[in-house]
């Protein structure tokens, strides 16, 4: 009786109406406390290699989603081109009606948007009440995971939603839904083997688990296979690239993971598969592909989260529903365990929300790049900290000796090192070959490079040959950001 009383008083309550309010919050707050701030940069590096990469695409006149240009040179050292996601065409294809800097900023907020739409449609066909429909959506947005997605601009927010547009289609009788669905899959597929390999997997456990569809599958799983195998995709891209894979930092928000999942939503997530384990049978292939996922953070770092996501808010939100309804015999003790749920769920998003808005770049490292650009030629190349390269590409448009950016066939760590021998040697005529081999033109320094993040000590390496008055110029000093010029490479 009492968990009938407690399911109904639950199934009163609004929470659809809670999901959409907190969707427009998460989306928002980010981007307005960074306003608030007086910072009106893009959030995030990320966000800039997009932004360059959709500013090609205008400069190049390529609007033919299905024809990207070839090799369009990148703007670093090492010969590489560009790789055109069908992102970079919405956000060129936006920038029509706004510019794009606010382009990348609202698509991937209506992504979002449509995202929560789509997959409220498609819980429709695996959850029957409403009110445990509405508890999912609420904890996927509550996800620090979901907040990253939908408000840093990156390719994954497209892949997504095209992905659960695509099995929404699937989903549904018709041929002509089954055309859609295939057009769907086949532009997921212009994004990386990965999103490929995902959306196969994700069909093949819906046919096994229903036991029905085989035909749709097959047919689905060729035409990918042919778009798949006439391109050339690397198997994922990962544009913040992470020599060494921190498996709980990468899971877990509340230990630090930009793009992770609070504590108290993967504790719910692991009550619910438990608790539900007898009816397994319903679930199982769907919790395999969760595990490879979590596997996959390994190879290719928090972005599976971007994806995984949608597994642990289904998990939390019947995890959540069971102990809510479940036979208390002390009601107050109840009552408090899952007022301690809210809360931490509550409190783990709140503090999230800030923590975008202060990513790179900073008010003044904004500032000191829009100088860079302006102030200084293009014919060589800019030396800073990898994580800095998107910043200085896509701000300043000066070329860069490294940045983030990392495939399954591509790897820079070469240049990596060679970055190193720049920054450590403290013997000048090392440092002016180096230089003139790899064509440095200018340094740009950050107060974090100089606190550990590059030297420890303010005499360290080329901090050291700054003095040399004859081959480094001092040509912008402002809020512990230094940008020097080269001006002699000539080896005595």
């Amino acid at each position: 009786m009492v968990a009938e009383e407690i399911s109904i008083n639950l199934k009163k309550r609004n929470i659809m109406v809670f999901a959409i309010v907190a969707l427009l919050i998460v989306l928002v707050l980010p981007t307005l406390f960074r306003f608030y701030a007086g910072n009106s940069s893009l959030i995030g590096a990320e966000s800039y290699y997009h932004f360059r990469a959709a500013r090609e695409l205008l400069k190049q006149g390529a609007y033919n989603l299905f024809d990207p240009p070839d090799g369009v040179p990148d703007m670093s050292y090492s010969p590489r081109s560009y790789f055109f996601s069908p992102y970079h065409y919405i956000l060129v294809y936006a920038s029509s009606i706004v510019s794009l800097a606010t382009a990348s900023r609202v698509v991937p907020f209506l992504l979002g948007v449509l995202s929560f739409l789509i997959f409220n449609l498609i819980l429709k066909r695996f959850v029957e009440e409403d009110y445990k429909r509405h508890v999912i959506l609420l904890l996927l947005v509550l996800n620090p995971a979901f907040i990253y997605t939908f408000t840093v601009s990156n390719p994954h927010s497209a892949a997504i939603a095209l992905s659960l547009l695509g099995f929404y289609f699937f989903l549904k009788e018709g041929k002509h839904n089954l055309v859609l669905s295939v057009l769907c899959f086949a532009v997921v597929s212009l994004f990386s083997l990965f999103n490929t390999l995902l959306v196969i997997l994700l069909l093949l456990a819906y046919v096994l688990a229903k036991r029905n569809m085989q035909n749709r599958f097959i047919v689905t799983v060729f035409i990918l296979m042919m778009f798949s195998l006439a391109k050339r995709a690397s198997f994922y891209y990962n544009y913040t690239y992470a020599p060494q894979a921190n498996i709980f930092g990468n899971l877990f928000s509340d230990l630090g993971g930009m793009l992770g999942f609070g504590i108290f939503s993967i504790v719910l997530a692991v009550y619910g598969v438990v608790s539900n384990w007898k009816s397994k049978s319903k679930f199982i292939y769907f919790f395999i592909i969760s595990l490879l996922l979590i596997v996959s953070l390994f190879f290719a770092g928090n972005v599976s989260n971007m994806y995984l996501m949608f597994f642990v808010a289904a998990a939390a939100g019947i995890g959540f529903v069971k102990l809510y309804e479940q036979k208390w015999n002390v009601l107050a003790v109840k009552n408090i365990s899952v007022l301690i749920l809210v809360c931490g769920l509550l409190f783990s998003t709140a503090s999230y929300l800030t923590r975008p808005g202060l990513l790179e770049p900073e008010k003044e490292v904004f500032e000191s790049l829009e100088w860079l650009g302006s102030n200084t030629f293009k014919d060589g190349f800019v030396l800073s900290h990898y994580d800095n390269g998107y910043l200085i590409s896509g701000i300043a448009r000066n070329p860069v000796l490294t940045d983030s950016f990392s495939t399954s066939d591509y790897d820079q760590r070469f240049f990596y090192k060679v970055q190193d021998s720049m920054f450590y040697s403290r013997k000048i005529q090392t440092t002016k070959q180096l230089f003139g081999v790899y064509n440095i033109k200018y340094v740009y320094i950050t107060p974090e490079m100089k606190s550990g993040k590059v030297w420890s000590r303010p005499d360290e390496g080329l901090l050291f040959l700054f003095t040399s008055n004859s081959t480094f110029k001092n040509v912008y000093d402002k809020d512990g950001i230094e940008i020097w010029e080269v001006i002699n490479t000539t080896v005595e």
